[in-house]
């Protein structure tokens, strides 16, 4: 029986322990995060308006680059291992203290801004983190197998915090239950992850160069990461790839929002239905990552891995342009951020482990943060620009409707342009000598005295 379980998650005996740790993990900061962000999501749309929400991203995003930023100095230069550690510490701490603002009756504009600030910081700093320690753990041929494995712990989490925000809305209409009991319930939890991965990892040596470029700053590790996206084309092609899939998301979650937002009447209501929404799609996620990515990938070659988002961002894109009822935007929003996140990203860890464990953490940063921020940030002015003209009469909102979801059309078909050009540069970007890496698991280990 143990023997047929281990073959469905692809994993080998002495595996189990590290591995099912980092499963966990995973899996309880994603059910933070999730609750947290269905939480300030609903709240601030219901209570400022869906048109504010290309502000907040905005905000939230320029934050995240200079916050990204100062993590990358110092992601090469410490421990993953305590870099995780203090992470979860730090954010069970912010919890707390946003716990004291509502129970204090801090103003709406203040709660729910700073509950989706801290949220979007967990989702964005918080798997640099983790992938770079699951990074130094395996190498580049075990992730392959093992990391999409890994990856649904994400999913497990995502189910549970989705639903959970979603069942507080029954809490909340029938009880005198708050958000300041979750909050504390949340600091509890990450501190125990703390702990729980300090034991997990007591008797596991770790064998990750560090950098020893002690005198390290931000714009020596921003010259690191251009380096990369500029002389090896491959990385060039991702970085590509990674601009338009921020920029489409973007676009894609907006139309979402809004057809939410015009199809609920109550805040109750948006976040119940939210919760439940993002808990299917949640749903969809275990099983395409446990049944579909954790089988197919590893017999791939890793070039060919990344021709399924640009796929199902034109087919994403093409559901939201031609159903504009909520079928529409829930189906666009579905198939696009499951294959992001089930498929691309275990793709793209992956190809991060043919960087040296030294540089790796930020160029891994730069390939999943700094690409998709700047997308943001584009898609959030386009937005802005079109409200604009629509409240003043100048364009119909139906208009903008259109203008913003034919650009996510086209830059779909961008990206599938982009994916050929990567699969042209694949071989020779192999040769690059900034690939060249060493073997970060001692030959002893696999020597029986």
């Amino acid at each position: 029986m143990k023997e047929k379980f281990l073959a469905l998650i692809n994993l080998k005996p002495n595996e189990v322990k590290i591995a099912f740790s980092l499963w966990l993990l995973i899996a309880v900061n994603t059910l933070v995060l999730e609750l947290a962000d269905v939480v300030a999501t609903a709240g601030f749309i219901s209570n400022v308006g869906v048109e504010s929400i290309p502000w907040l991203w905005i905000v939230t995003t320029v934050i995240t680059i200079f916050a990204a930023g100062f993590y990358l100095v110092f992601i090469d230069r410490y421990s993953r291992l305590n870099l995780v550690t203090w992470l979860l510490v730090a954010l069970a701490i912010l919890y707390l203290l946003l716990e004291f603002l509502f129970a204090f009756n801090a103003p709406q504009w203040l709660t729910y801004p700073t509950l989706y600030l801290l949220a979007d910081q967990q989702f964005m700093i918080m798997p640099l983190a983790f992938w770079a320690l699951a990074g130094d753990v395996y190498a580049v041929t075990e992730s392959k197998r093992i990391f999409p494995f890994i990856a649904s712990g994400a999913v497990i989490g995502g189910l549970l915090g989705n639903g959970s925000a979603a069942f507080l809305t029954y809490l909340a209409e029938r009880y005198n239950f708050g958000l300041t009991q979750v909050f504390i319930a949340i600091a509890i939890i990450l501190i125990l992850s703390a702990v729980f991965l300090r034991l997990m990892f007591s008797d596991f040596v770790v064998r990750a160069r560090q950098s020893r470029e002690t005198e390290s700053n931000l714009s020596e590790t921003f010259k690191i990461g251009v380096d990369y996206f500029k002389n090896i084309p491959l990385f060039k092609a991702v970085g590509f790839l990674m601009f338009l899939t921020g920029l489409i998301l973007t676009l894609v979650e907006f139309n979402f929002l809004s057809v939410i937002d015009y199809s609920t009447g109550s805040d109750l209501e948006f976040q119940r239905f939210l919760g439940y929404y993002k808990a299917l799609q949640t749903g969809g996620l275990l099983i395409s990552q446990w049944l579909i990515t954790n089988r197919l990938l590893p017999k791939m070659q890793l070039k060919n891995a990344f021709a399924v988002l640009p796929v199902s961002l034109v087919v994403a894109s093409a559901f939201a342009l031609g159903f504009p009822a909520l079928f529409g935007a829930a189906a666009s929003r579905f198939v696009a951020r499951t294959v992001y996140a089930g498929w691309d990203d275990a793709a793209r860890k992956a190809l991060q482990g043919l960087v040296p464990d030294e540089k790796r953490g930020r160029i891994a940063a730069f390939m999943d943060s700094y690409f998709v921020t700047t997308a943001t940030v584009v898609a959030c002015i386009l937005l802005i620009v079109l409200s604009a003209l629509s409240s003043s009469g100048m364009i119909l909102s139906s208009t903008a409707t259109l203008i913003y979801l034919g650009i996510a059309v086209a830059g779909s078909a961008l990206a599938v342009g982009g994916f050929i050009y990567l699969k042209g540069v694949y071989d020779q970007s192999m040769l690059n000598y900034r690939l060249a890496r060493s073997k970060r698991k001692s030959i002893l280990d696999n020597i029986e005295f």
